[in-house]
């Protein structure tokens, strides 16, 4: 027999059919080794003609790995694990095993890392199909490895099996990295034990400290995860296979702990020790540009292009060497006033990837900065949305209503709504959490445009329908619907029964939230200013910011009047969310009536003077705002908002005037000073020190504030 098809399971009842699925045909002989299902998975494999070994876990994947090598009788072995999926022309890698001339090939494997619209995926090799008539074996508890023992005059060697890629199209793909199958299958929790038990024998194996690495980020717990990575990287040779991999993840998890000059410093090195590595260069672009480097980013994201452009064999993700490094290469020039080639850097990478939403995104954004109207904006992003059928429309939809363009996408919303309907009528119904992120969009656009009524119908006809399904919802979706249902009942003066809370939030904490702020903001009613604990502080200030970001401000200001201490929550939630003149309206009159000023709010105030230019004034308040934030979050933004202004308050002392007083001088003396202090400007400008508003606030920004204006006229 040809072909042996080898897969070790434990209650995978779920996964295992489209496995098994994907296989029909190629393989002359299915080894299952079962360590201990209790769920239906034996008696899928045994339909599927699979020959099934019981075996004892012993947390050693190798033991079950060599135990199904034991009962081969192919010539040739595929390793499969229940989350995997093969790909691609497979009578032809039948074909091409006949005449094989290497005893082991590597197989391209894809790794799905996100089940949402993002399409975030990784792409590596590994050794999975090989001759079962060589000797070879695995090694290791955990992320085994393939070898083979040679007997050496001193003893025994074992070395690692390797091989070429495969040819031709044959691929795996994985998508036991999607948060939503690690949660369930709980698989990181059992590697964590597996390797910590592997780490108690020997705790410098690098290689162990580096998997110990992965799982802890798998498991939320960056800090562990970079002393780990680090730790390996002291063990780790030079020559090892996995390294560059190992600098890879070190590197993304001190940027996602913040830690960007720390990754800077580490990538300086390591993309000179691998300049074909196209994901090092754009975490070195990503590392640069968040420091403000802006210059010395672009020319690590023209590094990963560069090397995206060429064949390379390491663990990458998709779009590192191409799509992704294009769209912050984009970034950077927007950031840096570069306007055309900023818009070419987006035409271009839409051209080569069209219907990619984050840069879909990225780009309607930037066209709105410029100014351009929604139509417009429409106009232009049409051309790359893709023409699979009906999904331009949603793409559509999505993008223009995360720049606030609500009454543009309000109609593409109701087609796409209606268009699912009808399907769902017809008995093809959708995924219930693609329909969620869809509904999302849709209401938020009915919010957006006024029509709260509709808004709170359609959202509690959607919780009912998803309640069957909510295992399988993300919870912060629910949850946050769920707020947005309430908000709008009582933005239309409804105090909602608590049998009609139970009926649409159910019984858990978002209800319980409602059931007390349902008391406080009936109708007009004024609120009755609660001494609120912690915990129903914080509940109150997510509700309130939640009403802030839909505009609903005439509801959230009675909030705010419910709690003591929530009222400088609303002030600066109405700043970060655009309402900048209603909240500086709000945080001066609570500096007249109490003389002070916090940190956050005398920053917030810098800076919308140092938007109106008015710089010395700005930085007072920066020099405030540092003093009395010493240790805080915004410490080193008034610092740096500070050094901005001083520079500013510089290059306009050198500004020369009309007539200098004297008859020979004509000014030129102050040019190369203005030029460097204008240099200098910018690279603090970059340092991301100024609030980003997203295209929904950055219209309230620019002047389209009417809901707030009862909050500066009618007090």
């Amino acid at each position: 027999m040809l072909l042996g098809v080898h897969i070790i399971v434990r209650n995978e009842e779920d996964m295992l059919p489209e496995c098994l699925d994907s296989i029909r045909g190629i393989a002359d002989e299915l080894i299952v080794v079962d360590t201990g299902s209790t769920d239906g998975t034996v008696d899928i494999a045994l339909r599927y003609g699979a020959r099934v070994i019981k075996a004892e876990w012993k947390d050693n994947f190798s033991s079950a790995r060599n135990l199904a090598l034991e009962h081969a009788r192919t010539i040739w072995v595929l390793v499969l694990d229940a989350d995997e999926r093969l790909r691609g022309d497979l009578q032809s890698l039948r074909q091409a095993l006949r005449k094989a001339d290497s005893s082991a090939y590597r197989l391209r494997m894809e790794h799905l890392l996100d089940a949402s619209n993002t399409g975030r995926s990784m792409t590596s090799e590994a050794v999975r199909l090989f001759r079962a008539d060589r000797g070879y074996s695995y090694y290791g508890e955990i992320h085994e490895q393939l070898v083979r023992i040679r007997e050496m005059e001193g003893g025994s060697v074992m070395m690692d099996v390797d091989g070429p890629l495969c040819a031709g199209t044959p691929h795996i793909a994985h998508i036991g990295y999607m948060p939503d199958v690690l949660r369930r299958k709980s698989k990181a929790e059992r590697n964590l034990r597996v390797i910590s038990r592997q780490l108690t024998k020997r705790p410098n194996d690098p290689f162990c400290l580096y998997n110990y690495g992965v799982t802890l980020c798998q498991l939320g717990n960056a800090e562990e995860a970079a002393a780990a990575f680090d730790k390996a990287l002291g063990y780790t040779p030079l020559t090892a296979p996995y390294r560059p991999t190992l600098v890879r993840d070190y590197a993304t998890t001190l940027l996602a702990l913040s830690r960007n000059g720390e990754a800077a410093e580490l990538l300086r090195g390591e993309t000179l020790r691998y300049p074909d590595y196209p994901d090092l260069y754009l975490l070195q672009g990503n590392s640069l540009s968040a420091a403000g480097m802006l210059v010395e980013a672009r020319t690590a994201y023209e590094a990963a292009i560069e090397a995206g452009s060429r064949p390379h064999s390491y663990i990458s993700e998709n779009g590192a060497g191409s799509y992704q490094s294009q769209l912050r290469l984009a970034s950077v020039l927007q950031r840096t006033g570069e306007a055309e080639a900023a818009l070419l850097a987006y035409e271009t990478l839409l051209g080569a990837k069209p219907g990619w939403e984050e840069g879909l995104s990225a780009w309607a954004d930037y066209l709105q900065q410029l100014g351009l109207s929604d139509q417009e904006i429409r106009e232009r992003l049409s051309d790359f949305t893709g023409d699979e059928g009906a999904e331009p429309h949603k793409l559509m939809a999505r993008v223009l209503s995360r720049i606030g363009a609500n009454s543009m996408a309000l109609p593409l919303w109701r087609e796409v709504i209606q268009s699912a309907s009808a399907s769902t009528a017809a008995g093809d119904p959708m995924p219930e959490q693609l329909l969620l992120s869809d509904i999302r969009g849709f209401a938020d656009c009915l919010i957006g445009t006024g029509q709260y009524a509709e808004a709170a119908l359609q959202i509690r006809t959607w919780l009912q329908a998803v309640q069957p399904y909510a295992e399988e919802v993300p919870s912060h979706e629910i949850l946050q619907l769920g707020m947005e249902w309430a908000l709008c009942r009582w933005n239309d003066g409804v105090q909602i029964s608590w049998e009609e809370l139970r009926a649409v939030l159910g019984g858990g904490p978002v209800a319980r939230e409602a059931e007390q702020l349902n008391g406080w903001l009936p109708a007009a009613q004024g609120p009755q200013n609660k001494i609120a604990k912690e915990q129903e502080l914080a509940a109150a200030v997510r509700w309130l910011e939640t009403a802030v970001s839909r505009g609903m401000l005439r509801l959230a200001h009675r909030l705010a009047g419910g709690f003591y201490g929530l009222k400088p929550y609303f002030e600066t939630l109405l700043y970060d969310h655009g309402y900048v003149d209603a909240a500086a309206e709000q945080m001066l009159d609570r500096y007249e009536k109490e003389g002070r000023l916090t940190g956050e709010q005398s920053f917030r105030l810098g800076e919308l003077l140092y938007l109106k230019k008015l710089h010395n004034e700005a930085l007072s308040l920066f020099d405030s705002s540092a003093e009395n934030d010493k240790s805080g979050v915004y410490a080193e933004r008034a610092r740096l908002g500070a050094a901005a202004a001083c520079l500013q308050l510089a290059i306009e002392a050198l500004q020369p005037d009309e007539y200098s007083g004297t008859r020979n001088w004509d000014g030129s003396w102050s040019e190369p000073d203005r030029v460097k202090l204008q240099e200098a400007l910018l690279r603090v400008e970059w340092m991301g020190w100024q609030t980003s508003w997203n295209g929904r606030q950055r219209r309230r920004v620019n002047g389209g504030t009417a809901e707030a204006d009862f909050l500066m006229h009618d007090r």
